[in-house]
């Protein structure tokens, strides 16, 4: 289970994050059409879309961690995976806005200190993302959290996007036309990766896949190892959004009494759930061997 200190620092990820794109959604999007740079312009859509996101991912970041109920059986840890698969669509509609105005803009022509100032709010939004990378990373794989991380790639494509706004900019001021749309495109299409890329992690939660291959071979061995166990029949795991919970049957000696059996399938959930930090849940199935 995830320490109140760890949810502590997760809840100010998500703080930080939601201020931080805010002040750079109005910084680029005033910066862009203060310059007159579509690339910049672009930037400052991507950061609008991040901080309706973040606040997306906040909101489920505290969904997910209230208890079972009558109507939620398991727990609602499934609502990170369904804020992360919503985060992939959001960006993945972005991404294909910015690209299609790329193809319709022309590159702008710099006057006096448009240029200056366009690079300058570029420059610190690389700084302010990369440092969102680090924060959000760091708490996202503390909590295993999916909407965190989809978050951590979201700041890194943004950074990634504000290096190419730099690259387009730099371009214009040496009347190089071309440059600008090229790197406005390929923000779009970076927005679009990232986008994919958070909706499948998001959608294998969703759809129970188990991303660790080896979990079942390492939950097998650790009940195998319990005394009394003579052998693991099946190992089941069902994803509960960031964590898992295990549905296992083991076999001991036909001749031992009911007591000294469910002493054993405790003992042997006990040692699943002391081994495995992502297992929360473990349900243990007694056979006579």
């Amino acid at each position: 289970m995830d320490s109140p200190e760890a949810r502590a620092r997760g809840e100010r990820a998500h703080r930080i994050g939601v201020g931080v794109n805010f002040l750079l959604a109005l910084m680029k999007i005033g910066g862009g059409l203060a310059s007159g740079s579509t690339a910049l312009l672009a930037d400052g859509y991507h950061s609008l879309a991040d901080l309706a996101t973040n606040g997306i991912a906040w909101v489920s970041f505290r969904v997910a961690a209230r208890p079972a109920d009558d109507d939620h059986h398991y727990g609602h840890g499934k609502a990170e995976a369904a804020a992360g698969l919503f985060v992939g669509v959001i960006l993945i509609g972005t991404g294909l806005v910015v690209l299609y105005g790329s193809v319709m803009a022309r590159g702008p022509v710099y006057e006096g200190f448009q240029g200056p100032v366009a690079l300058a709010v570029a420059g610190v939004s690389i700084v302010a993302n990369e440092w969102l990378v680090r924060v959000t990373r760091r708490s996202a794989d503390e909590l295993s959290s999916t909407a965190l991380s989809a978050l951590a790639r979201d700041n890194r494509s943004d950074s990634l996007s504000s290096g190419l706004v730099i690259v387009g900019v730099t371009g214009g001021l040496f009347e190089v036309s071309w440059a600008e749309p090229v790197m406005t495109a390929s923000i779009g299409v970076f927005i679009v990766i990232m986008g994919f890329h958070s909706a499948k992690e998001s959608l294998d939660i969703l759809m129970d896949r188990v991303a660790d291959a080896t979990m079942r071979d390492r939950i097998a061995l650790i009940a195998k190892e319990v005394s009394g166990v003579r052998g693991v029949q099946h190992v089941l795991i069902h994803p509960l959004g960031a964590r898992q919970r295990v549905d296992m049957e083991i076999s001991v000696d036909a001749d031992i009494t009911v007591l000294a059996g469910h002493t054993i399938a405790h003992e042997v959930e006990r040692e699943v759930l002391d081994q495995e930090r992502q297992v929360i849940q473990v349900a243990v199935h007694v056979n006579p061997a």
